[in-house]
């Protein structure tokens, strides 16, 4: 399960989301720390719906070695742009358009 919160600014749509279980958690790995705060808590979904969620966002934020699995086998973002922290991993894409 995901954690996820949608905020919209005129036309851009903006998709927080993390694997549910990482929320409240720190991680870093020694030069980089991420915190992962309220700004992904919202409602919960499953993979349907995070795919779902993704083709309507203009930017996405997402932390969590399960979602940024999914990103990466639906093609929303390159295995390669994926930044490590710790025991986690972190995404941000941007759809320009």
């Amino acid at each position: 399960m995901f954690s996820y919160n949608v905020l919209k600014q005129g036309k851009d749509v903006l998709l927080a989301i993390c694997d549910e279980n990482i929320l409240g958690k720190t991680f870093s790995d020694g030069e980089l720390e991420i915190f992962i705060s309220d700004f992904y808590k919202g409602k919960s979904c499953g993979a349907a719906d995070a795919i779902k969620l993704a083709k309507k966002a203009t930017i996405i934020n997402a932390v969590g070695k399960d979602i940024i699995n999914i990103l990466i086998e639906k093609k929303f973002v390159n295995a390669s742009s994926i930044l490590k922290i710790g025991e986690t991993s972190h995404a941000q894409v941007i759809t320009m358009g």
